[in-house]
């Protein structure tokens, strides 16, 4: 899971990537609110799949039996 950034690093990491934050903190905290949202979004997703499943796997063999029936 990922860690979730606070507000200025958030920010930092815009102004790293070349983007000019000066005096644009209103756009900036609704950027900031959308990374929020995406991130608990990303979160509720991994939260909620069975990761204990187990899926079976392909092998050559086993295509080769579905190939002939």
């Amino acid at each position: 899971m990922k860690k979730i950034k606070g507000y200025l690093e958030y920010k930092l990491d815009l102004e790293l990537c070349g983007v000019n934050t000066f005096e644009k903190d209103d756009q900036i905290r609704k950027r900031y609110e959308k990374y929020l949202q995406d991130q608990q979004q990303a979160n509720n997703d991994i939260s909620t799949s069975d990761t204990n499943k187990t899926s079976k796997t392909t092998d050559s063999t086993d295509l080769l039996e579905y190939k002939e029936k």
